[in-house]
């Protein structure tokens, strides 16, 4: 039991001993760099190596500080922003900081200019060593902006500033310019833009009596070729009218000579009509007529064979037969006696022999 006291007692010993080491080492061995800056180490003495600022950037992170061996300053590492306007509220500086500009024509313009730029890589230690610790690297970013803005803009007229084609060819060379000259300082150009620009009161009340007189000249140009456009119009309309005529006279003896060969056409075939028609009833009459005389042939014929069938008849039993049946029908006699005895009036055929049929 003792033996594992004096175990546990060892390693809480040890523990302890690690904790106040590591405490030890990052208060007083260590820097942090935070996230979004870049440190420059400076050896101070020629003990754990040579003396003077190191040629590098240490990035986010733990790195040694051997106490007055070692000096350290932090940069910022991000996009920064340089904001020169001549509204007191913004800006980098307190109160108005606009660039002043004096144009080509002499008047002066007063320009808000917003500037994104941010260190080189690995180029924080070169900055230290030329502008030194701080902020002393931004009056160097503000001093040559300004001058290369001033420079570059006062190459413009005042009107020119009204020119958006002309603003943006100029802030691009006012950003190369810059570009060229930071570089040598360690600084790297983002962007450059030309914002809210400002006109000398006498300027604004001169350019805006040319205006109206550019409008109005403008107005005058505008109602010159409304009128000209009229001009046109009438003419146009004019031309047309006549167009129109001419295509509907045209349009009146194209009607009327199609209408006479449609009834040229209409004439040629109601007589083709008139004389098919006729054929056909000429046709149809001798077929009729023919049919007819045929007709009357066969009746006559028939009428003759008849006649002949009858006058054979008449010379056969049948004829005799026939007579009787004729002085039958003819006798009239209005009151007869007659004896029942000696003739069966039921007989026919001894009726018939009694009136000169054959037997």
């Amino acid at each position: 039991m003792k033996g594992f006291m004096k175990t546990v007692r060892a390693f809480s010993i040890i523990f302890i001993a690690a904790v106040i080491f590591i405490w030890f080492l990052r208060a007083f061995l260590l820097l942090s760099v935070p996230v979004g800056q870049v440190g420059v180490r400076t050896q101070e003495y020629g003990i754990l190596g040579s003396k003077g600022v190191k040629k590098r950037d240490y990035g986010p992170g733990w790195h040694r500080d051997f106490g007055p061996i070692d000096s350290w300053v932090v940069f910022d590492s991000t996009i920064q922003t340089l904001e020169m306007t001549k509204d007191p509220s913004h800006g980098d500086e307190m109160g108005r900081d606009d660039v002043k500009v004096q144009s080509a024509d002499g008047y002066a313009v007063s320009v808000d200019v917003t500037l994104k730029y941010r260190i080189k890589e690995n180029g924080a230690h070169k900055l230290y060593q030329d502008t030194g610790s701080g902020t002393k690297y931004k009056a160097v970013v503000r001093t040559k902006t300004e001058k290369v803005c001033m420079d570059t803009f006062g190459k413009m007229a005042t009107e020119d500033f009204y020119n958006p084609k002309e603003r943006v060819s100029r802030e691009a060379e006012a950003e190369k310019a810059l570009e060229s000259i930071l570089d040598a300082h360690y600084i790297e150009v983002v962007d450059l833009l030309m914002r809210e620009v400002t006109f000398d009161p006498a300027y604004e009340g001169k350019i805006r009596k040319k205006k109206l007189n550019d409008q109005n000249a403008e107005v005058n140009v505008s109602l010159e070729k409304a009128a000209a456009e009229r001009g046109k119009r009438q003419v146009i309309e004019a031309t047309t009218k006549k167009i129109v005529k001419v295509i509907s006279k045209e349009k009146e003896k194209e009607l009327a000579i199609m209408k006479a060969k449609t009834d040229l056409q209409i004439a040629e075939i109601e007589a083709k009509a008139g004389k098919y028609a006729k054929q056909k009833k000429a046709d149809a009459d001798l077929s009729l007529a023919q049919a007819n005389a045929e007709s009357t042939k066969l009746i006559k014929s028939a009428e003759a064979k008849g006649e002949e069938l009858r006058n054979a008849a008449l010379a056969g039993t049948g004829g005799s037969t026939l007579v009787a049946l004729e002085a039958a029908r003819n006798l009239k006699v209005d009151r007869a006696t007659i004896s029942t005895a000696g003739i069966d009036l039921i007989d026919i055929k001894k009726m018939a022999e009694k009136l000169g049929a054959e037997k």
